[in-house]
């Protein structure tokens, strides 16, 4: 298989616009959870979102005038991971180009109002229609970048930006594109906060990832994108590479079907063929404490009580499907700056678990696992490592 190459990287997050504001904060602690401002909700209820996108800096053509929130919130994210990469329009092959993005929820802001509108018997408005089918972000994306190669839209629950990712490494990979952009987005809105309120999910503390106090994830939104290449396509473009990207097909676990994998050595098993080599693990773990409680026993026994260095994005950015999208260029930028961010919300490490808290840690970062996992039993880790 032919290796693939990290060379962009669009990052759209709580913590900010870009890669730079989005790792500085990551390296600096901060956290992305505020009271929710973007529209009503019970006061003090904790998101973290996405500071104001202007449309105009990304939307080009006629049709991107009725671009949804969400899809614009992946459109930023390609648009910034291709600048990243060096890649123009002119550069890049359309017909040799892919495509993939993934979502857990699709577009909830206009769903929910257009929906309820019908239900009760009033007209909603056909243009809307459109962007509610949950390919939307991935149909104007491919519209305004004039990609024609293969194109996917992915959705695996809290996995789904792992899996996107890893459809977009094994398509590199396989030499049927010569460069994918592959990434997810999610976002917050008022039927999402709706429906955890009244399923008593949402916190009342900023989300504490591994610490078995804690009273749950808070809901986040972004997105994030990766320009994947071949390494020798990079190499003959002369750009930088932040890393390799170990395409791999994920694996199942036990679990109940709507629900979270509730005995680790399953995960352990799947996880421990990917261990060898890893010096840091950027985790899934949010701030839910029995599903924290089993991702950490899974590390503990996939690595066997070897140290290994873990963060934990979430805490920063919030819980979402697309988180882990954002994870998998956290690990980018772990191994192109020899840093592990800390775990932000983190004061605790599970025992024998080595959870990076407090500040940032120096080290020489050669390869990190990311641990993907959604309810269903779906494992979808990836391994992203320096290059040689």
């Amino acid at each position: 298989m032919t290796p693939v190459a990290i060379t962009g990287l669009g990052v759209v997050s709580a913590l900010g616009t870009g890669v730079a504001p989005f790792w500085e904060g990551l390296v600096a602690g901060r956290s992305g959870v505020a009271p929710i401002a973007r529209f009503p909700v019970p006061a003090g209820t904790l998101g973290a979102e996405v500071p104001v996108l202007d449309a105009r800096t990304f939307v080009r053509s006629p049709v991107g005038r009725r671009i949804d929130r969400l899809s614009l919130l992946a459109l930023a994210a390609c648009r910034l991971a291709l600048v990243d990469a060096g890649l123009g329009p002119e550069a890049i092959d359309p017909t040799r180009t892919g495509l993939g993005i993934g979502t857990a929820l699709g577009n909830l802001s206009e769903t929910g109002p257009f929906l309820e509108r019908v239900h009760a018997g009033r007209s909603a408005n056909p243009l809307v229609f459109p962007n509610m089918v949950m390919n939307a972000a991935l149909s104007y994306a491919s519209i305004e970048l004039g990609v024609t190669g293969p194109s996917a839209l992915l959705t695996e629950q809290e996995a789904s930006g792992e899996a996107a990712i890893a459809w977009g490494a094994q398509l590199v990979a396989s030499g049927a594109v010569d460069v994918c952009l592959a990434g997810a987005a999610d976002e917050l809105a008022p039927l999402r906060h709706q429906v955890l309120h009244e399923a008593g999910l949402l916190p009342r503390t900023p989300g504490r990832p591994f610490d078995p106090a804690a009273d749950g994830a808070v809901p986040g939104e972004g997105a994030a994108v990766l320009v994947l290449e071949s390494l020798a396509h990079a190499r003959v473009r002369g750009v930088r590479v932040y890393a390799r990207l170990a395409p791999h097909p994920g694996f199942g676990v036990p679990a109940p079907v709507h629900g979270w994998p509730r005995d680790p050595a399953p995960i352990a098993d799947g996880l421990r063929a990917l261990a060898a080599d890893v010096d840091a693990v950027v985790a899934a773990a949010s701030g839910t404490p029995e599903v924290d409680g089993v991702e950490a026993a899974a590390l503990v026994r996939a690595f066997a009580g070897r140290a290994v260095a873990v963060t934990a994005p979430r805490g920063a950015i919030g819980d979402f499907g697309a988180a882990g999208a954002l994870g998998v260029a956290t690990a980018a930028l772990m191994v192109a700056h020899g840093v592990v961010p800390p775990t932000v919300g983190a004061t605790v490490a599970p025992p024998g678990l080595d959870v990076v808290v407090g500040s940032a840690r120096r080290l020489s970062v050669r390869t990190v696992l990311v641990n993907g996992l959604a309810r269903g039993g779906a494992c979808r880790p990836l391994r992203v490592a320096a290059v040689a």
